[in-house]
């Protein structure tokens, strides 16, 4: 009898062996990404967004992207600001937009509390996550700006975890904008 029961262990761990190694034998090749674009808000063309570096804040200019005008005979121009451009001034006509975008990972519990004076409207305000599967990888902040009327502005943003409240040692970004008549 022991044998039997010998016999009938030994054909199910051949059984489960079989099954197990029929799923490990299945295509796992991954299937073809398809690609995607970021359309950031008030745009219909795909914006990429470039790294942002360091030690660079003077040296590089900010990037103009002109996009799809919001009624036939109108444009719109966008003047791209990013993390480079801390502490900048930045002049432009009163019809332009400014879109801000800092790198922000809202994993860490860390997102950007972002204040703006008194005639400077905040069109957007959108997270971009990152387009990977990496788990905790971060993304980036937009904010795309317009001024009311021709003035000196001020966009300024705090780096923290919100139940902590802001720091001393809090990553801070300041932009100033100025619109001048067109």
């Amino acid at each position: 009898m022991k044998t039997t029961y010998l016999i009938i262990a030994i054909g199910c761990v051949l059984i489960l062996a079989a099954t197990l190694l029929a799923g490990c034998t299945e295509n796992t090749a991954p299937a073809p990404a398809t690609p995607t674009t970021t359309v950031p808000p008030e745009t219909t063309a795909p914006v990429s967004v470039p790294a942002e570096t360091t030690n660079s804040v003077a040296a590089s200019p900010a990037a103009s992207i002109t996009a799809t005008p919001a009624s036939p005979g109108s444009s719109v121009t966008t003047i791209f600001v990013n993390g480079t451009s801390d502490g900048d001034i930045l002049t432009v006509p009163a019809s332009e937009r400014v879109l801000v975008s800092l790198n922000e990972n809202p994993t860490t519990g860390y997102m950007w509390n972002a204040t703006v004076s008194k005639g400077l409207a905040v069109i957007s305000d959108t997270y971009i996550a990152p387009n990977t599967t990496l788990i905790g990888a971060g993304g980036y902040h937009e904010w795309i700006l317009a001024p009311d009327t021709v003035g000196t502005y001020t966009f300024k943003a705090v780096y923290m975890r919100p139940w902590e409240g802001a720091s001393s040692a809090a990553d801070t970004f300041s932009l100033v904008i100025v619109a001048t008549p067109n």
